[in-house]
């Protein structure tokens, strides 16, 4: 591991310890929110006669909290969470595994947390995990490797594949190589390994670098307002980057509001776990359609942040769409295998009223169909018990590209299925990945073929689209008309390979200027020849001009010969062979905007522009022109 790497995530890590407030407390296989402190007549002895007898009858109840991929919003698993028996004071794990602790009870304990938590799952899809939590000291105690996990794993119709170890990191782990020795009996036998408490516990780093888990859990306290701690943000950073070079990944714990998720997704986060996404429950608790939501547009603000536009392509997922079967919960396999016989579709869209809650695809269907008993186990079945729970569910809405994106990163027994698109949670239809990605390849194609040959920015087609989708919005833009004074007469003097040199070098000029004062919004565009368009907010404008101004300026003198760049003009003779002065290159901005004019139709900005920009030729040297009310007011902008 670089050490670079992981000394810089130790420096955050002991910054976000001296600056931030205490972790919140947390507890290895069992933590659920909140604490319940002993009562003040419970003796030691009356919680460990409790303890006993919690143990002797088995009295644990699990919960699971799903954990839930950031990018799809798909459950990838759950982690069980342990409570004593209701009313008890060791109802609350804390307390209940202190007190096994003190009496050596931790070991059988954690057997019959494992025990219930396995026991009490009746259903994990088989791209799942189950995520068992368990303390370091149990993992090395040789008592626990006696199969008691695997044979409780195989009885439930589960594989050790779908199963991780989840190592609490409130014990310190002292001797590496011996722990390290035992995790690999483990997972010799398919299990997978997750450090918990991450960036809280006694030895995080270490840990991570020795272990090398599959999974590394960002504790709460690192998560918790991490969309307002620029310190936390980073130690996310690094810990993401960190998870990079190991082949970890990233499960944050702790998510309790939007913003939070948003910022997590930012970083690249793979999985996500809190009670936004859901809170833990028996039987296991779905995420809800508005938390889907939530994570499809933070991942499509995302995607387009990264792709610097804010529509893409311009084609919603909810414009492509076609109509499938689509039956309620409780048909039953017999009538659903008729459907796929009579009609040609490959998948079948299951709904609860108006909303998508399932999806079973003709090979997933004959695949279970086809294994030992399949069809006595599930002909008579109703639906639900063999469709898929968790299917990727998008709002109309999103970009093609967004969803592409989503649908990619499906695990690779899922990444054919159907694309099921909703609108306000109304099933509106599907979307096949052959669909998906044709469409998108078509509409690159057209877009490579409009795109200006020379500088490769977008050209009149997507410009026009472009305009079009301003005058139907209601938010303020500002579109700026650019173009070269006395760009001809330098092609007639240094030839058109200079010239293109003269565009390249204006394109660069507008792009750097973009990324200096503009926005992950702004829009720039190659209309023809020396015109050009950038498409921004309003607020923008006056340090987007400056900016371009004084690069433009500055940079064009480079591409004059010495000789005219000391007399401040070109001399070239007309038709009629009388010399004629040219100054330098400058740039002219013509500026309109919707702030203080509604326009009705993407020609009329384009009108308005061409107004502007005689005005803007009449000026000497580069100069920014801006519409007020269709009365053109010259403004010199200030040049760095």
């Amino acid at each position: 591991m670089p050490r670079k790497l992981l000394q810089l995530v130790k420096g955050l890590y002991n910054n976000i310890v001296a600056f931030n407030t205490p972790a919140l407390p947390t507890g290895g296989l069992s933590f659920f929110s909140g604490t319940q402190p002993p009562r003040p007549d419970d003796t030691a002895a009356d919680l460990k006669e409790e303890l006993i007898t919690i143990i002797k009858n088995k009295e644990i109840v699990p919960v699971y909290q799903p954990i839930v991929n950031l990018n799809t919003g798909r459950i990838m698993g759950f982690e069980a969470l342990s409570r004593g028996p209701a009313g008890s004071p060791l109802h609350y794990p804390l307390e209940l595994f202190r007190v096994a602790v003190d009496n050596g009870k931790l070991l059988v304990l954690e057997q019959i947390c494992r025990e219930a938590a396995v026991s009490h799952l009746t259903s994990l899809g088989r791209d799942q995990r189950l995520f068992l939590n368990m303390n370091a000291e149990v993992v090395k105690d040789p008592d626990f490797r006696g199969g008691l996990t695997k044979t409780l794993v195989i009885r439930q119709g589960l594989n050790p594949e779908q199963i991780t170890f989840e190592i609490t990191e409130r014990t310190a782990i002292t001797d590496f190589d011996s722990f390290s020795k035992s995790l690999s009996h483990y997972r010799a036998q398919g299990y997978s390994i997750a450090i918990d408490d991450a960036g809280a516990g006694y030895s995080s780093l270490q840990s991570i670098a020795e272990l090398r888990p599959n999974y590394i859990k960002l504790d709460r306290s690192l998560v918790h307002d991490v969309d307002k701690d620029p310190l936390k943000q980073a130690m996310v950073d690094a810990m993401t980057r960190l998870a990079a070079v190991i082949h970890s990944k990233i499960i944050a714990e702790g998510i309790e509001t939007a913003d939070e998720l948003a910022m997590l997704i930012s970083k690249g986060v793979h999985y996500g776990q809190g009670f936004l996404l859901a809170r833990p429950g028996l039987p296991p608790p779905e995420v809800s359609p508005a938390v889907l939501a939530i994570i499809a547009e933070c991942n499509c603000r995302d995607v387009q942040t990264k792709s610097g536009s804010r529509k893409g392509l311009g084609v919603n997922i909810g414009e492509i769409v076609e109509q499938v079967p689509a039956i309620p919960p409780a048909t039953v396999v017999s009538v659903v295998e008729e459907i796929f016989t009579q009609e040609h579709t490959s998948g079948i869209v299951i709904v609860d009223g108006d909303r998508p809650v399932g999806l079973l695809m003709k090979d997933k269907l004959y695949y279970q169909l086809g294994t030992n008993y399949g069809i006595s186990l599930y002909h008579r079945r109703p639906v639900e018990r063999v469709m898929d729970k968790h299917p990727l569910i998008v709002n109309a809405e999103l970009p093609l590209e967004a969803v592409s994106q989503m649908a990619m990163i499906r695990e690779a027994s899922h990444l054919y299925d159907f694309i099921i698109v909703v609108r306000d949670g109304i099933f509106w239809g599907v979307v096949s990945i052959m669909s998906l990605l044709n469409k998108i390849t078509n509409l690159q194609i057209r877009r490579a073929h409009n795109s200006n040959p020379l500088t490769g920015l977008p050209g009149n087609w997507v410009i026009e689209d472009r305009l079009k989708e301003l005058v139907e919005t209601s938010e303020p833009f500002a579109v700026m008309y650019l173009d070269l004074d006395n760009f001809k007469a330098y092609n007639d003097k240094y030839g058109f390979e200079r010239g293109d040199k003269v565009l390249l070098l204006t394109a660069q000029v507008l792009s750097r200027s973009i990324g200096k004062s503009g926005s992950v919004d702004d829009f720039l565009g190659h209309i023809g020849g020396d015109d050009f368009i950038l498409i921004t907010k309003p607020d923008n404008v006056p340090s987007l001009a400056a900016s371009i101004i004084g690069l433009f300026d500055r940079e064009i003198k480079g591409q004059y010969h010495a000789a005219d760049l000391s007399k401040g003009y070109l001399e070239i003779k007309n038709r009629k062979g009388q010399p004629e002065h040219f100054p330098i290159m400058s740039i002219s901005i013509a500026v309109v905007s919707n702030r203080l004019h509604k326009f009705t139709n993407y020609l009329e900005i384009a009108e308005a522009a061409a107004e502007l920009k005689k005005l803007a030729k009449q000026q000497t040297g580069s100069c920014l022109v801006c519409d007020r009310r269709r009365a053109a007011t010259q403004t010199k902008p200030h040049i760095d």
